[in-house]
């Protein structure tokens, strides 16, 4: 029982510190996703039934590592910054995968509001739309992998902190998602 409270505790103080550093930042730094993967890893070998510690620690590596290979074209075309990739993978390593893939979901919805909040604010909405449409039918016809976002062309105005959207999606998959 203590274990729960101690791995919802964990990441919820590792997302809360993640979310304020992206949205000051614009980045999560390495030491809380390092803290993160340790503190997770941890929990899986202190959860594990005796003689298995070997295989809860691997099935845990497994999930880090296939949460990043399948989002890692995100962070190519820069879509999705490397951290938020990472803290993705923390929190599919600490939750499991359904647990994980939902509270990951419950982010994306959250940061999908957020974006459409934001370009209706911005009053960029069909701009946004027709850069992304252009960008798709460039890379489909020229085969170039280019950035879909660079800082110094489009300015830090177009970015969601997507460490909060996690953030919020953690607490949505913890309100509701149980």
């Amino acid at each position: 029982m203590h274990i729960i409270f101690a791995r919802r505790g964990l990441l919820l103080v590792i997302l809360l510190a993640s979310a304020i550093t992206d949205v000051r930042r614009h980045r999560i730094p390495n030491g809380w996703i390092l803290a993160g993967l340790l503190a997770g890893l941890a929990l899986a070998v202190m959860e594990a039934e005796p003689g298995r510690a070997g295989l809860a620690a691997g099935g845990y590596l497994f999930r880090i590592i296939i949460c990043v290979s399948v989002l890692f074209p995100l962070f190519v075309l820069r879509m999705a910054g490397a951290g938020d990739i990472k803290l993705m993978a923390v929190m599919a390593g600490f939750l499991g995968w359904e647990s994980g893939l939902k509270a990951i979901a419950y982010g994306c919805v959250a940061g999908a509001c957020l974006a459409l909040i934001k370009l209706l604010l911005q009053k960029n909405l069909w701009q946004r739309l027709n850069y992304l449409v252009a960008y798709l039918r460039r890379l489909f016809l020229t085969k170039e992998i280019v950035p879909y976002y660079r800082a110094e062309r489009d300015g830090y105005g177009v970015v969601l902190p997507f460490a909060f959207c996690l953030l919020a999606g953690y607490v949505g998959y913890l309100l509701w998602g149980v």
